[in-house]
């Protein structure tokens, strides 16, 4: 409220959102990985518990290792460009929605294109 109050909610919101839609993104991309770990070994379906966890590991990790540039680029908007508060409102957007669509394209149809692809 203390920003609404203000008038610099639209402002805080774009600023923390520059840096933010990459780094929530693969903060909650992370959990998922940690997520396919905990569903190796808690379902090994027809494998050995122990074979389970070595697939579930190799599918974390793939998915961990493609967040080190998320993070990094993250790290990069946080530390140049989110201090820049008189950047016009178009840019904020289209770093948000930008990366937004990154996200998506990177961990979501890129990954159904390839999936579909070895099928054939």
């Amino acid at each position: 409220t203390f920003f609404y109050l203000n008038s610099l909610l639209g402002e805080s919101l774009l600023v923390i959102y520059i840096h933010g839609a990459l780094e929530i993104s693969a903060i909650i991309i992370a959990g998922s990985a940690g997520l396919v770990l905990g569903n190796s070994i808690l379902f090994p379906g027809s494998f050995t518990r122990r074979e389970s966890l070595q697939r579930g590991a190799k599918d974390g990790l793939k998915i961990a290792i493609g967040l080190v540039p998320v993070f990094i680029a993250a790290g990069f908007l946080e530390s140049f460009v989110t201090r820049y508060t008189e950047m016009p409102v178009a840019l904020s957007l289209l770093i948000i929605f930008g990366s937004l669509a990154f996200i998506g394209f990177y961990f979501i149809a890129y990954p159904a294109y390839l999936n579909q692809k070895a099928k054939k």
